[in-house]
């Protein structure tokens, strides 16, 4: 790949059209992210340690909300001190350390895939250490974070209604480090394309990432720079894109994935994207989004939590019904076991759209 320092400094000058530029949630982050990158920190972007945001989700509640250690310390000693015996002080301590870790969440979708009994099986996917994850989880000697964890049991769901990844041509928004395009080459998925696109920096770490966990060459936007149009059906098996260039692709897809980026975007942003993306005809649509709406900076939505970073109006999960509803109909839509019920009682729902 280009050099990701130099490949920095060229989309942190490039200007966008503005529906493409990043908006409230994202800006700050974005400006953080870019500084990592051009001070030569790619390598340790899933280190929480640091500071990369954004993109790299883990389960840790201890991680989350920076508990100190010796918080968690004293918690231990009133359990060692009490008068529980001895079999229930242990239980009790395991029961808390696997909660406030994320284990236990970890464990539950895992178990979840565990369910699949399609080869090849999600469960035997195996994530590898490439940017020194602070947190992954290790299940019959293999390893998982939550990034991918999350995307293996929102693919499961989809998995239900077409049996077979093989011979399609996916493409996502907001992909993250890459997780789907590894999920796919590590499970050797027959003939697939990948296709992510992102605001820059995350489309140069993404890059970074699938290149140096699927050792191949990855195509960006400097490969297809020159030309006026992309062809999808002539594109390499994985390719990270600066989100811009979704005007530049040209072709079919089969299926389109957006997890949780869509949530922390505004409406207008949303919508020219799935525009877009219906010119592409996928068969499926599948979305994972909080169905009540991110956090907004004067809590007018239901969502009340106080949030550093915030959208201007909540994109909540029935807009999407809008938005579609001349191309596609709502297939399925599932919040336990594939998505995630808050503590709270929020909804991390996953929506499956079919093309008419």
């Amino acid at each position: 790949m280009k050099n990701p320092k130099l490949q920095a400094q060229y989309f942190k000058n490039f200007k966008p059209k503005e529906i493409y530029s990043p908006t409230n949630f994202w800006d700050n982050l974005i400006k953080k992210n870019f500084k990592l990158i051009i001070n030569g920190q790619i390598k340790n972007f899933r280190n929480l340690n640091v500071g990369f945001i954004g993109f790299a989700p883990y389960f840790s509640e201890l991680k989350r909300f920076k508990v100190k250690k010796k918080v968690v310390s004293d918690i231990k000693k009133i359990i060692n001190n009490s008068n529980i015996i001895a079999k229930g002080k242990k239980k009790i301590l395991y029961l808390i350390n696997s909660v406030l870790t994320g284990s236990q969440r970890a464990n539950d979708q895992y178990k979840l895939l565990l369910t699949d009994n399609l080869k090849p099986k999600f469960h035997e996917f195996n994530e590898s250490r490439v940017g020194k994850p602070t947190e992954q989880f290790k299940f019959n000697n293999n390893l998982f974070s939550a990034s991918s964890l999350n995307y293996l049991n929102g693919l499961l769901f989809l998995k239900r209604y077409i049996k077979s990844f093989d011979n399609k041509i996916i493409m996502e928004i907001g992909g993250g480090f890459g997780s789907v395009g590894e999920i796919l080459n590590n499970l050797k998925i027959k003939n697939f394309k990948y296709i992510n696109l992102d605001l820059p920096p995350l489309n140069i770490v993404s890059e970074y990432y699938l290149e140096k966990s699927c050792k191949q060459a990855i195509g960006n936007h400097f490969l297809y720079k020159q030309n006026k149009k992309i062809l999808i059906r002539k594109m390499r098996k994985l390719n990270c894109l600066p989100n811009y260039d979704i005007e530049k692709l040209n072709g079919q897809i089969d299926i389109f994935l957006n997890f949780i980026s869509f949530q922390e975007m505004e409406y207008a942003v949303v919508k020219n994207y799935l525009d877009k993306i219906k010119k592409f005809k996928p068969k499926y649509i599948l979305l994972r989004n909080l169905r009540e709406g991110k956090n907004t900076l004067k809590n007018k939505n239901s969502y009340k939590h106080k949030f550093k970073y915030f959208v201007n109006k909540p994109i909540k999960g029935k807009m999407y019904y809008k938005l579609l509803m001349d191309n596609y109909y709502l297939l399925d839509r599932n919040v336990e076991p594939y998505g995630h019920k808050t503590w709270d009682n929020f909804n991390s729902e996953l929506l499956l759209f079919k093309k008419k």
